[in-house]
């Protein structure tokens, strides 16, 4: 499974000093990934080939975006806020980063 951030780096985003909430924040770093790949679709190979990160801007917009969507998910642990959003969509503050990256793909 793809990491777009490593567990170091989003225990430093979010000020986690201790190692008590490890499990948890890799599985939101890792389910975080998934639906950030998700939502920019056809710009996935910009990103990611196989499963090797690919350095430059569009990675570190996504990386940004899901530091912002860890905090989200960090701070509604139990879906407090889950009636601002639609089925399907992501905070806009983590959109906002991605949005011009989002390529739908048409089947």
């Amino acid at each position: 499974m793809i990491e777009l951030v490593t567990l170091s780096q989003a225990k430093e985003h979010l000020h986690i000093d201790d190692d008590s909430s490890d499990d948890d924040l890799l599985l939101k770093i890792q389910s975080g990934s998934a639906a950030i790949l998700s939502y920019i679709q056809g710009s996935r190979e910009r990103v990611v080939e196989g499963d090797r990160l690919v350095e430059g801007e569009p990675l570190k917009r996504v990386q940004a975006a899901l530091l912002v969507l860890l905090g989200y998910l960090d701070r509604n642990r139990s879906g407090e806020e889950e009636e601002k959003l639609n089925q399907g969509e992501l905070p806009f503050s983590v959109t906002m980063l991605i949005y011009d990256l989002r390529r739908p793909t048409i089947i």
